[in-house]
């Protein structure tokens, strides 16, 4: 049986989206040298944290890892490469669908950038996942800026 598919709605059933987002960072690189680091997956690995992250195995279109509880997570990009000012992630592995968004924009100075999630997420996953996944996020953010340094 086919089903239809539409944003907020499976088959008649609606379900609400969940957007974690980090705090945005500036750091002291153009947003083209950025985005170039970014779009290859492999540089993931030194974003995520290595206490909580083990078993990274990326290649320049997709990575995969396992966080701390034994779920493995797997990244995909959707495009080649930033669509403007956006790096689009398909997600898998979670018992949730999801997907990311590397967000890097020009401040002139530097460049400006955040990690934004969208998750289907029922109320008792929302509950236990959204905290860990906030500060995974914002772990990423703070590592680009660590890496770049402050703009």
């Amino acid at each position: 049986m086919e089903q239809a598919v539409h944003r907020g709605c499976i088959a008649g059933y609606s379900f609400l989206m969940t957007e974690i987002r980090s705090q945005e960072v500036h750091v002291g690189v153009t947003a083209e040298a950025l985005k170039t680091f970014l779009q290859d997956l492999r540089n993931l690995e030194g974003l995520l944290p290595a206490d909580k992250v083990k078993g990274f195995v990326g290649t320049e279109d997709e990575a995969s890892f396992k966080i701390q509880g034994g779920l493995e997570i797997r990244l995909t990009r959707t495009a080649p490469a930033f669509e403007g000012d956006v790096l689009r992630l398909q997600g898998g592995g979670a018992p949730f669908p999801f997907h990311l968004e590397l967000q890097v924009s020009d401040r002139g100075t530097g460049a400006a950038a955040a990690v934004v999630c969208e998750a289907d997420l029922n109320p008792f996953l929302r509950m236990m996942a959204q905290k860990p996944l906030e500060a995974l996020f914002q772990h990423i953010a703070n590592a680009v800026e660590a890496r770049f340094g402050r703009a």
